[in-house]
């Protein structure tokens, strides 16, 4: 996978501009997704590349979204970000958009219960 990419993906989904301060993240990611390639799939695929910064994204959304951030004014704190639950949505909503596009390199994680009578 083209670490490069992995990482402009991860700041336009993000919108964090320090990368390096999110690699362990990103590298994390990026095995995650190894992990479930299918045998003899093609692992320089561009789409793979953008399911590793989508799921790099969710972790990193699902860690800031607990805190709250305020930003300070004349006239109080108001809301940064407007609804962290949106944003998580619509972080996981990217990760299943991805993960369908790259369908056919990932393995099935269905686990099938068979009855043998006897």
């Amino acid at each position: 996978m083209n670490m490069q990419m992995i990482c402009s993906l991860f700041t336009l989904f993000s919108g964090e501009e320090d990368v390096n301060r999110f690699m362990p993240l990103l590298m994390v990611s990026i095995e995650e997704i190894r992990e479930q390639l299918c045998e003899g799939a093609d692992d320089t695929d561009v789409r793979l590349c953008y399911l590793s910064a989508a799921v790099a994204n969710l972790r990193y959304t699902t860690i800031y979204g607990a805190r709250e951030k305020a930003l300070a004014t004349y006239a109080g704190n108001i809301a940064r970000q407007s609804d962290g639950l949106q944003q998580l949505q619509f972080a996981e909503h990217l990760v299943n958009c991805y993960r369908g596009l790259c369908s056919d390199l990932l393995r099935n994680g269905a686990f099938v219960f068979e009855g043998v009578r006897g």
